[in-house]
C-alpha cells in the first residue's frame, strides 16, 4: 500500500516509479496474487528465514553454488 501512496501524492512527476519489497514470515503466494496489482512490476515478495541455517549448512550451500558454477563454465568451454 505505501508504494501505491508515494507513488500517487508523495513521488515528484521526474522521479521513476517506486520498487518495493515485501517480507514475508510464511509467503502465501495466492494472496500475494490477489492482495498486488494484476499488472505489478514493482513489488516484490519473498519469505524470509526467522534463523539463519548453521555455519555448516552454510558452507555446504556455497560448496553447492560453486560447483554448479564451475560446472557450467566447464560445459560452456567444452572441457566436458
Amino acid at each position: 500500500m505505501y508504494v501505491n501512496y508515494y507513488d500517487r501524492y508523495e513521488k515528484l512527476p521526474e522521479e521513476k516509479p517506486s520498487v518495493g519489497i515485501l517480507l514475508c514470515a510464511a509467503k502465501n503466494d495466492s494472496l500475494v496474487r490477489i492482495t498486488l496489482p494484476e499488472d505489478n512490476a514493482q513489488i516484490l515478495a519473498s519469505q524470509y528465514q526467522l534463523y539463519l541455517p548453521s555455519e555448516e549448512a552454510l558452507l555446504e550451500e556455497i560448496k553447492e553454488v560453486l560447483e554448479v558454477a564451475e560446472n557450467g563454465m566447464h560445459h560452456q568451454r567444452g572441457d566436458l
